[in-house]
């Protein structure tokens, strides 16, 4: 199955959700071995970034954890209207995006974060983001 169809990058309505100055308060529910079930707000995920079987969650305060799910698994739990896939490893929240740029017409480009994080974006995904994103060019 092409990730594509199976990981739409926005929904239709994109444009007037990211127009509004609010960001989602839908929570994300998470496991932790030492506190239990805990909600954390979708709000403060900027980005997360597969290894394995595991996803490593990156946080706007600059922490970080390593939980045992799939970006599959967060996918089906992020709004979509929110989170774009860079490349088959990486999503990231659409509030933390400063900028894109290109490299090369053979790789792909570079998406920076308002934190001054930079994350590679693949060549095959760079121009459906780019389409969708036209004000960060």
């Amino acid at each position: 199955m092409n990730t594509f169809t199976q990981y739409p990058l926005m929904k239709p309505d994109f444009r007037n959700t990211l127009s509004r100055p609010t960001l989602p308060t839908s929570t994300l529910r998470i496991y932790m071995r030492e506190i239990g079930k805990f909600d954390f707000p979708v709000s403060d995920l900027m980005y997360l970034q597969a290894s394995g079987n595991y996803s490593w969650l990156y946080w706007k305060d600059g922490q970080r954890m390593l939980m045992p799910r799939t970006l599959k698994y967060y996918m089906d739990r992020l709004p979509h209207e929110w989170f774009i896939r860079l490349h088959r490893n990486c999503v990231v929240n659409l509030h933390y995006i400063e900028r894109m740029e290109r490299i090369s017409q053979e790789t792909g480009g570079l998406m920076y974060l308002h934190s001054g994080l930079v994350l590679p974006v693949s060549r095959r995904r760079w121009f459906a983001i780019r389409r969708l994103l036209p004000h960060l060019n």
